[in-house]
């Protein structure tokens, strides 16, 4: 099966052609993707900054509340950009942002891994206002610049040819 004939077949699943069919499937999944965004991210800005010490308030450990806000932000996300992609895949793979959006949200998703593996014990183990160690802050910082590119690429789609 060639690149044509899979992005064929994933615009005439049942989820792609349910997009395009019906009128406001698009503008509904426009809603919750933004929606999802500002989970994601919001909570991701909250962690990741007092991870790298910009934000004092409260403590570290406490701020790791936030990451359940932004797994739901991520999962939404996937689920409405997967309906994005399914109502028109020729357009969105043809455009080159899109493939480094795709590879942004895999380093960032091995991000969060690379922290919940390694640095997650590290950060919940620290005294209340202790600092995150080096690696930590190289993490949140490396966090907030992937999941910055990646909103302002997904915002650029839509302009330059996808969506």
């Amino acid at each position: 099966m060639n690149e044509t004939a899979i992005l064929e077949a994933i615009r005439n699943t049942w989820l792609g052609e349910t997009i395009r069919d019906i009128s406001w499937t698009f503008a509904a999944l426009e809603f919750l993707h933004f929606f999802g965004l500002c989970l994601l991210f919001g909570a991701m800005l909250v962690v990741d900054l007092r991870l790298v010490g910009a934000l004092k308030v409260g403590t570290v450990k406490s701020t790791l509340r936030f990451t359940h806000l932004a797994i739901a932000g991520f999962v939404i996300n996937v689920i409405t950009g997967a309906g994005f992609f399914a109502s028109n895949p020729e357009n969105y793979w043809q455009n080159p942002l899109f493939k480094i959006k795709m590879v942004l949200v895999v380093l960032a998703g091995l991000n969060v891994i690379w922290f919940e593996l390694k640095e997650r014990q590290r950060v919940e183990a620290l005294l209340e206002q202790e600092p995150c160690h080096l690696q930590t802050r190289v993490v949140a910082g490396l966090s907030l610049l992937l999941w910055t590119a990646i909103i302002v690429l997904g915002r650029f789609l839509p302009t330059l040819g996808a969506g």
